[in-house]
């Protein structure tokens, strides 16, 4: 286990209810029902792909109850039978089995190990015109794929940065392409940096353009999509952030996740999910590194990816 000498200064599932040979109505989707809810869960999962810890579960329930409600739907069997034909649907089950809390430099120790060692290491690893290649999983609403573009405009690495952000939600997405923020958003961000790199519009913040422009969005169903994909540049990244994500998976789809993470990155690439997120060092051949931002990852120089069947 390597020691990273790192300087300090200083999201998203949920499901529901019970099917025992007949319908259940929504008074029953409760917690009196979720010992028995498993298979009902996975199905739904499966349907809009997701997957969901068992810690979840009684979230779910609440989340599909208020969904039938204001659909109106009396039964769990006409909910599934929407799901596949109607988006709108499919989307806002999403939506509301999710869990999209973020804001600007959330997780601000991990955002100072960026700048002062992960970021300076691999500029001076970088051949003379290769870009740095990031990605941010389940970025809901952009702020943290737009913190990234901030740091690096602060360190004069925009020209040389190539960022990706993906989330499930189609929602999420358009409100990240919309790149506009209100004061809760950037509760983290100093005064200095919101004149700089936002225009203000009465309680609202929007990012400046130009860096807007440097994120690319696509939508991707972690754990259910095909990882990596490279005809979507989805492949070969210098450092991976997939925070406050996985804590919502079920251990399944997290080993799956893990195999695809490590082969999404380039030898001696950098992985760092959150502190709540469960540990990934049995489940690929990452290198691991404990510094003062908690626990990151690695994928060795000259390691092998492993089998085909892990990357779908």
């Amino acid at each position: 286990m390597r020691r990273a000498p790192a300087k300090v200064r200083s999201s998203r599932v949920a499901l529901t209810a019970n099917r025992s040979g007949r319908d259940e109505g929504v008074e029953n989707i409760s917690g009196a029902v979720l010992s028995e809810a498993g298979s009902l869960v996975a199905r739904i999962a499966d349907k809009i792909g997701m997957s969901v810890a068992a810690s979840r579960k009684q979230a779910a329930v609440s989340a599909i109850r208020r969904l039938m409600a204001s659909r109106g739907l009396n039964h769990v069997s006409s909910l599934l039978d929407l799901i596949d034909a109607d988006e709108d649907l499919k989307e806002e089950l999403i939506d509301e089995v999710t869990v999209g809390e973020t804001h600007f430099f959330r997780g601000p120790a991990q955002f100072d190990l960026v700048r002062d060692t992960i970021l300076p290491e691999l500029r001076r690893s970088r051949p003379m015109g290769s870009p740095i290649r990031i990605w941010s999983l389940g970025c809901a609403s952009g702020e943290e794929p737009y913190s990234l573009a901030i740091l690096c405009e602060e360190e004069g690495l925009s020209n040389i940065v190539e960022i990706a952000a993906s989330d499930i939600s189609r929602k999420a997405l358009i409100d990240a392409a919309s790149a506009e923020y209100g004061e809760w958003s950037l509760r983290n961000t100093n005064e200095c940096w919101r004149h700089r790199y936002f225009l203000q519009s009465g309680s609202r913040y929007r990012l400046r353009p130009d860096l807007a422009r440097r994120v690319r969005l696509t939508k991707v169903a972690l754990g259910a999509d095909a990882l990596p994909a490279p005809q979507s540049g989805l492949a070969d990244f210098d450092l991976i952030l997939c925070r406050n994500v996985l804590v919502y998976l079920d251990a399944a789809a997290v080993r799956r996740i893990a195999r695809q993470l490590f082969a999404c990155l380039v030898e001696d690439g950098w992985l760092m999910t959150a502190p709540t997120d469960p540990p990934l060092w049995k489940h690929a051949p990452f290198e691991t590194s404990i510094t003062s931002a908690g626990v990151v990852y690695r994928r060795p120089i000259s390691s092998q990816e492993g089998p085909a069947d892990d990357r779908c």
